[in-house]
């Protein structure tokens, strides 16, 4: 982990990117895990933990067929925090898609943390994101990201910088909830605790610094 940041007064603001085609269980796992952080926030005096899920449109189809309303509109990307963008059968359409490419690429230029779930790694790809990184993703999918400009398809969960993917492996754990884990390991840290305990669910992934070299 880098340096946990100063919690703003106004508390953390997560951003959960739903696009059509999107996981239902990468979505709504780490979105359902950051919720409960932050009701455990409100219920002990801690700064707010703030999730939404944005998207293009205000109604998304998941890849399940689930359909379901955005909350936010996507310029909520750009107060932001943090940025998950989940994976799904239509990652591979969202990321050639201009509007979510501008806002990724502003995420990433005022430091907001990046973290994907899977094939989710394609649409941080799609916004240039991915050039010369190490990010995890479904290991079906490893030649679409290093043909998009990583210079390693990882697996597990892992860091390159500011962003944190998971994806590639196979664990008893859900991928998504690991990765939300990660995210408040990052900037909530004092909330991992008892979120564990109210959810009685633990990380099931540890996380590691990516290895660039693409034969390590």
């Amino acid at each position: 982990m880098t340096g946990t940041p100063p919690v703003p007064s106004a508390g953390t603001l997560i951003a959960v990117l739903a696009y059509p085609g999107v996981d239902e269980l990468d979505l709504f796992g780490g979105y359902a895990l950051l919720a409960k952080a932050g009701s455990v926030a409100e219920e002990t005096g801690a700064p707010p933990v703030t999730a939404v899920i944005t998207a293009e449109e205000p109604e998304v189809r998941g890849s399940a067929g689930v359909t379901f309303r955005a909350q936010e509109e996507l310029s909520v990307v750009e107060r932001a925090q943090a940025v998950v963008v989940p994976g799904g059968r239509g990652a591979s359409a969202a990321a050639e898609t201009p509007r979510l490419q501008r806002f990724l690429r502003r995420a990433d230029e005022r430091d907001a943390r990046l973290y994907s779930v899977c094939s989710g790694a394609l649409v941080l790809a799609g916004a240039g994101l991915a050039e010369g990184r190490a990010l995890a993703i479904h290991a079906a999918k490893r030649t679409q990201l290093t043909e998009r400009g990583a210079v390693r398809a990882a697996d597990g969960l892992v860091r390159d910088g500011r962003i944190c993917s998971v994806g590639g492996d196979v664990r008893d754990s859900v991928k998504s909830v690991d990765l939300a884990f990660a995210l408040l390991a990052d900037l909530r840290p004092e909330l991992v605790e008892p979120v564990t305990r109210r959810t009685e669910i633990g990380p099931g992934r540890e996380a590691r610094q990516a290895l660039r070299a693409s034969g390590a």
